[in-house]
């Protein structure tokens, strides 16, 4: 092996980020022209580095075997390059991705549906005015499901009574409450018929509009399906479980929302602790909002109905018109549909 020449190879890394190399580098005159040759001599990645200045002076080294060799002490300063995008070494990449066959262990079957309908004041909006909702509903209902939760009452009917008045007593816009009735029974029967290859609950949940109108609603209901479980209490808060979903419902009425999950924890604290997700619906204000707070999602339903003379009288004409059905998985809220 022959012998290198004496010759003090160093590194200096200086303060500005770049690196100077000083080495003997066997190469010809046009190498030392080539940047890219340099860097790979010099240890460098092309890459990664790039040339600042380069100096190569012939450093001559004779031997009895190979006579006289021609080397170069070469000198260069490098700094970092600016960071680029490398397409090529993206694509390389991507080329080199096996393909990935995912079978999906999820059984349609295994999902609920939650229908939360707020808000609906029939009387104000009839049954041709929903009839395009009730279809994507049905739609929906096509699937099937473990369980399919109907939410209703939650002001169903505009009025409380044949005189025009809501629960409280208050004179209000007077409606046609025998076709309301009508309405509400073409809008819900084929609903619930159709839902009836699934487990059904119909849950009542008071309105400040119609408490007892709804209520009576709902009786006719359990009367038409008695194959249907039916919660037809008379509570201001309550809750079902979907899986491990707590869906809490309140008219939202008479305590801000952002203030119902106290209730609901002290309430029903075995469904509260068992949860994987909470949400509490809410309805009253036409209005959708969602507060994410501490854990618990809580939801003030949106509405499709048509905007009655108070809310017109007052300006609350600007709100998106739409209802929203929620499917779940036995531990979360999977899909939101707006209908």
């Amino acid at each position: 092996m022959d012998e290198l020449p004496p010759y003090k190879e160093n590194v200096e890394l200086k303060g500005d980020g770049s690196q100077l190399s000083d080495k003997l580098i066997k190469m010809s005159h046009q190498d030392s022209k080539d940047p890219d040759f340099l860097l790979k001599a010099h240890g460098y990645d092309a890459d990664e580095w790039e040339i600042i200045n380069a100096k190569s002076s012939i450093w001559n080294q004779h031997n009895k075997q190979d006579g006289t060799l021609t080397l170069y002490a070469s000198k260069i300063t490098v700094k970092p390059k600016e960071v680029k995008f490398n397409w090529d070494r993206v694509i390389n990449k991507i080329n080199n991705i096996k393909p990935v066959i995912v079978q999906s262990k999820e059984d349609e079957k295994e999902r609920y549906l939650n229908i939360p309908l707020f808000d609906m004041h029939f009387g104000i909006a009839d049954y041709e005015y929903y009839i395009q909702t009730q279809r994507e509903i049905l739609s929906l209902l096509d699937k099937p499901y473990k369980e399919v939760l109907f939410i209703i009452g939650q002001d169903l009917l505009h009025n409380d009574d044949f005189r025009g008045r809501t629960a409280s007593g208050r004179e209000i816009e007077k409606v046609d409450m025998e076709k309301a009735w009508e309405d509400a029974m073409y809008f819900y029967y084929p609903l619930i018929s159709k839902a009836l290859g699934s487990k059904v609950k119909i849950i009542y949940s008071k309105g400040n509009h119609d408490e007892s109108m709804s209520w009576a609603f709902v009786q006719c209901l359990k009367a038409k399906f008695p194959q249907v479980e039916c919660d037809d209490s008379f509570k201001e808060r309550k809750v079902h479980m979907l899986g491990s979903n707590f869906v809490g419902m309140n008219h939202g009425d008479k305590k801000k929302e952002v203030n119902l999950t106290e209730n609901f924890a002290k309430e029903f604290p075995i469904q509260w602790s068992s949860a994987t997700t909470t949400e509490i619906f809410v309805g009253h204000l036409h209005t959708e909002r969602l507060i994410d707070k501490e854990g618990v999602v809580i939801r003030r339903m949106p509405t499709g109905n048509k905007v009655d003379q108070w809310h017109a009288d007052h300006g609350y004409t600007t709100a998106h018109k739409r209802f929203q059905v929620f499917e779940y998985t036995e531990k979360e809220v999977k899909t939101i549909h707006y209908v």
